[in-house]
């Protein structure tokens, strides 16, 4: 996992994939994938109080500014 474009902490928006929108999350972890046809990196992204979803970078549509 090398130059990664974002990192733990980060607020990002996001497509998610289940409810075919755009939703706000903040990232709280980050792994490779664990397929070996698959080399890209997953962030685990906390939604809210119930929700947590690893998703792939292609997804990420932008980093929220502070």
């Amino acid at each position: 996992m090398n130059q990664l474009e974002y990192k733990i902490g980060d607020k990002v928006r996001f497509f998610c994939k289940y409810s075919n929108e755009i939703v706000i999350g903040e990232i709280i972890n980050i792994r490779s994938a664990n397929l070996n046809w698959d080399y890209q990196v997953r962030y685990e992204i906390y939604i809210n109080l119930n929700y947590v979803q690893w998703i792939a970078e292609e997804y990420i549509v932008d980093k929220i500014k502070k």
